[in-house]
């Protein structure tokens, strides 16, 4: 029985999509722990303190050294005090990474770039002046943000990773303040 032409080119490519998908390994699951050097205004809002940080992620090996790692992060950096005011800022983060493995296996040196929704919250309190009260402010924010970086894997189950994290935090004033961070972690697989 022959088969028609567009039969023969949606075998052809399921076929395709099959072969990929074998070569593909299972989605693997893991943690991050990491520390956020803050830079710019983020850096002079928190008194340059460095922020910790926690996340959990799933990485899906598409093969030839081409991974994809959706990512949900929390930061949170103490309070710093800056001409009066005490500030307190956190970020939680949820993005997709994509990792590169020039090697073409998911072992070894790694470049990555990712994109994101980080849901930032800055709390600013004012000390006390004269005969004016102590006030402070809430303010909560959700922007587009960026990384870029690289990492290793040391074996199957460690590695260690350096990103640039670019973003910003809302405020009350036209000004928009940017909210980047050198983060350095450790990751984790199961």
């Amino acid at each position: 029985m022959p088969v028609g032409p567009r039969l023969s080119i949606a075998l052809a490519v399921a076929l395709a999509f099959g072969a990929a998908q074998a070569r593909a390994e299972g989605p693997g699951f893991g943690l991050q722990l990491h520390a956020n050097v803050p830079t710019g205004d983020l850096k002079t809002a928190v008194d340059n303190k460095p922020g910790a940080g926690l996340g959990a992620h799933v990485t899906f090996d598409l093969g030839a050294g081409h991974v994809i790692r959706p990512r949900f992060d929390a930061v949170f950096y103490p309070e710093g005090t800056v001409d009066g005011f005490k500030t307190k800022a956190s970020d939680l983060s949820l993005g997709a990474d994509y990792l590169y493995f020039p090697g073409g296996k998911p072992d070894g040196l790694y470049l990555t770039a990712g994109l994101g929704l980080h849901r930032w919250s800055v709390d600013t309190t004012i000390s006390a002046i004269g005969s004016f009260p102590a006030t402070s402010a809430s303010q909560t924010s959700t922007r587009f943000g960026y990384s870029a970086g690289l990492g290793y894997t040391f074996n199957a189950t460690l590695g260690a990773e350096l990103r640039y994290v670019g973003s910003s935090y809302a405020n009350q004033t036209a000004w928009d303040p940017k909210a980047n961070a050198i983060q350095i972690g450790m990751t984790f697989r199961f």
